[in-house]
């Protein structure tokens, strides 16, 4: 086990609010140590000189020796301890004293939960700004941030949530959420050696710094590695320029199609959890192509909004299943491709939504006829295709869509025949490469332009000499190397998912149950 790298004492006279900071955040899982409190300045400077803390966060009246006295003290004394002052309404007068005997910022009573992240964080970058080796650093402060922001998103309701209190000289009475969605941020790994922490890392420090916004509040959501989130005051004509700013610059890298959507401006932090699910509702509703777009919500326009198209009818669906049982493979991808016509998807401006359901339901048609015909290998099979499928639908590549769908026609209908022995060295040649470079961006036509060979044929071949889809395939080998990780406890699971190739946690997590039979916390728990 990693020992605990940074020790973080808090000082007040008030054991309510010691005991709330304490009890706020698991400090253990960010290697911080939660030393035991201290009561009042005076205890303080006692322990400093044994207990060596690196943050020290200290309400401004204590007895004894108040927060002004104490700050100055243990700046002179031990000048690389990082400071926060916590302070009440009333205590703004001794506020920019400390801030002058060297405090760094000040947490106003009651403690938030999001202002005491930011203030750790903060505090983490400081130490990390004067140590030799940054990358623990960077690693602790980013992932403290991003894992108990996106642990708010994700819950209705959850304890300690902040009492934000906005700037009443902008005449605001709440926020929005900037969803900034990257559809394809396996583009990026390799930029930043498939490190998680650091790809969020330099990507929240770019984003401030192209909107000139230093203290913008800003975190990756660790369940969906792909999104970053941006709470913001701002009014829609600021959140119009700094949307532009951020969509100017993934413009330039031209490495993956991002869509910002921004939730209403009437939400409070108690709410972030409904905002971010506006802000998704909000994605939903984007043209399915490949363009940068910036969304905002319109309630009357979304109350408005005309229903989904189906654009498989139960004709439609009556054909699919009759090809189906003919094994007419061939007919069936082109009843696809262009009689429900998602080869033209694109062109025609469908939605997101509606391609998503488009999909979904082709392949639950599949899946029906499957059922009904108790083919329970190829249901199997089927089934995580479709998810493979679904989550294909995220990166807005049509042609890419219509091949993983093919390769479920071609699973369910294909015919066996011999392979070619110079096939068959092909095929080992693809398994080895996969297995060397697992973590990259791995499709059924990328593989089939390496090795030369039809990608049909390709497909069909290797299934037959591997007695699996390729996909899959690839998913079981992703899976194999994810276990293997779990061996070492100092890497998280979300890291994980992402040196594996996954850009999505709650994706992997799904996968790694269907193939496991257990979620990834729980197979590492019975591991240990």
């Amino acid at each position: 086990m990693e020992k605990v790298n940074y020790k973080l004492l808090v000082a007040d006279d008030e054991y309510w609010t010691r005991e709330k900071i304490r009890t706020m955040i698991d400090w253990k899982e960010y290697h911080i140590a939660f030393m035991k409190p201290a009561e009042n300045g005076e205890e303080v400077l006692l322990r400093m000189q044994e207990e060596t803390p690196d943050i020290l966060i200290t309400d401004i009246n204590m007895p004894f020796v108040n927060g002004v006295e104490l700050v100055r003290e243990v700046k002179e004394r031990y000048p690389d301890v990082v400071i926060f002052i916590i302070s009440g309404y009333d205590d703004f007068s001794y506020v920019k004293e400390t801030l002058v005997a060297g405090a760094i910022n000040y947490l106003l009573k009651p403690v938030s939960k999001v202002e005491l992240i930011g203030a750790v964080s903060k505090a983490l970058e400081i130490i990390g700004k004067r140590e030799e080796d940054k990358r623990q650093i960077l690693k602790a402060s980013s992932l403290l941030q991003d894992r108990e922001l996106s642990l708010l998103v994700e819950r209705e309701q959850s304890p300690f949530l902040p009492q934000v209190t906005f700037d009443g000289t902008k005449g605001m009475a709440g926020c929005s959420v900037m969803l900034v969605k990257i559809h394809e941020l396996q583009k990026y790994m390799e930029d930043y050696r498939y490190d998680m922490n650091l790809l969020s890392y330099s990507m929240k420090k770019k984003m401030k710094e192209i909107t000139g916004m230093e203290e913008l509040l800003i975190f990756n959501h660790i369940f969906r590695s792909n999104e970053f989130i941006i709470v913001t005051e701002a009014d829609l004509d600021e959140q119009k320029k700094m949307a532009a700013k951020i969509l100017g610059w993934f413009s330039k890298e031209t490495k993956s199609p991002v869509t910002i959507a921004v939730s209403e401006h009437t939400y409070t932090m108690e709410s972030l959890h409904n905002a971010y699910v506006q802000s998704v509702s909000v994605l939903m509703m984007r043209p399915f192509n490949r363009r940068n777009i910036v969304m905002f919500c319109n309630q009357e326009e979304q109350n408005s909004r005309k229903k989904v198209t189906n654009r498989i009818d139960q004709e439609c669906g009556m054909k699919m299943k009759g090809l189906l049982k003919s094994g007419n493979g061939r007919a069936l991808k082109e009843l696809m491709r262009k009689g429900i016509g998602l080869e033209r998807c694109a062109e025609e401006e469908w939605d997101y939504l509606e391609v998503r359901q488009t999909v979904k339901r082709f392949c639950n048609l599949i899946m029906d006829t499957l059922l009904q015909e108790e083919r329970q290998e190829s249901l199997k099979e089927t089934e995580n295709l479709a998810e493979i499928a679904d989550k294909t639908v995220e990166k807005l590549d049509v042609a890419l869509l219509c091949e993983i769908l093919s390769q479920i026609v071609d699973s369910v209908t294909e015919t066996s025949g011999d392979a070619a022995g110079s096939i068959r060295e092909i095929v080992k040649s693809a398994a080895d490469y996969i297995e060397r470079n697992y973590f990259e961006e791995l499709t059924l036509t990328s593989l089939s332009e390496k090795f030369c060979v039809e990608s049909s044929y390709f497909s069909r071949i290797f299934k037959q000499e591997t007695g699996k889809n390729l996909m899959l395939y690839i998913a079981e080998t992703r899976i194999a190397k994810a276990k293997e990780y779990m061996k070492d406890e100092t890497v998280n699971l979300t890291e994980i998912a992402f040196l594996t190739g996954y850009d999505d946690y709650t994706y992997f997590s799904r996968v790694f149950k269907k193939m496991t039979g257990k979620s990834p916390r729980e197979y590492r728990s019975e591991q240990g």
